[in-house]
């Protein structure tokens, strides 16, 4: 049987999210180790699935961000904290690197991503001058072996990580038209897409057949399943139950007091462009 989906962006995000929750590494990490949840706006759907707790907004849950036209970093004080850790399925007050000392070979980390490509390259950016999540955590995921999952969306897709981040750098950029970046490009992390998660939570093949829209739709991804009748409609159920989900609404840090070399940096409301007030 087959069956065909377009999916916005939002509503990508909750079905990565429910397969994210269900994946067996989640399972063990939740039972005998740490779940590391990182920033991200996927992951802030992530957070609701795994926390139960639906008032957390995703677009407060990340500090880098592509909204309103560009890439921006949010305002700290009004984010909702992050990392959240869990230790055997408990909220814990550790840091990444406390957490990371009291090694479990099953503790997973859970990162948002920027860019994905067909080889299942991760590009995760970052304008933070210490090199932010990735910098604190990626030495002892890479060294000891632990599992690092990326929940990124289909909308993301380039055609390749690799040659993307080589472009990139903050200090090689004379111009920047939002936050000056750089990207990581890292290959060997459990990626989690709209193809993953339905195979994790229907047991279906999905293939990614187009892309784009207007709208509501703008980012939209068309996918086309296939597999048993019982799967596929388990498949469907699931989608029908997404649909509709809220498109997640734009939150920008405050321009006059950023630190970025972005073009609008340090500039009061005034002083800006009307779409990027609105």
């Amino acid at each position: 049987m087959k069956a065909a989906f377009t999916l916005i962006p939002s509503e990508s995000r909750r079905l990565i999210a429910k397969a994210v929750v269900q994946m067996e590494e989640i399972r063990i990490a939740k039972k005998k180790a740490y779940i590391i949840l990182c920033g991200g706006t996927t992951n802030g759907y992530i957070a609701q699935e795994l926390l139960g707790r639906k008032e957390i907004e995703p677009q407060r849950f990340t500090a880098g961000t592509n909204t309103h036209r560009l890439l921006c970093v949010t305002d700290a004080d009004k984010r909702i904290p992050f990392p959240i850790v869990l230790h055997k399925g408990e909220l814990s007050s550790k840091t990444i690197p406390e957490a990371l000392q009291d090694f479990h070979i099953e503790t997973v980390l859970i990162k948002g991503a920027n860019a994905v490509d067909p080889e299942g390259n991760v590009g995760v950016i970052t304008s933070g001058f210490d090199g932010g999540t990735v910098a604190a955590s990626i030495g002892t995921v890479t060294s000891q072996g632990l599992k690092y999952i990326f929940p990124v969306g289909l909308e993301k897709l380039v055609a390749s990580v690799k040659e993307a981040s080589a472009w990139t750098g903050a200090k090689t950029l004379d111009y920047s038209m939002g936050a000056d970046f750089g990207m990581y490009c890292i290959p060997n992390g459990i990626v989690v897409t709209e193809i993953e998660a339905f195979k994790i939570l229907a047991n279906v093949e999905a293939k990614h057949v187009a892309s784009g829209g207007i709208g509501e739709s703008a980012g939209a991804v068309v996918l086309v399943i296939k597999g048993e009748e019982a799967n596929v409609k388990k498949a469907i159920s699931i989608v029908e139950s997404i649909k509709g989900e809220p498109v997640i609404k734009g939150f920008k840090g405050t321009c006059e007091l950023c630190r970025y070399a972005c073009k609008f940096a340090g500039k009061k409301v005034s002083e800006l462009p009307k779409w990027l007030t609105d």
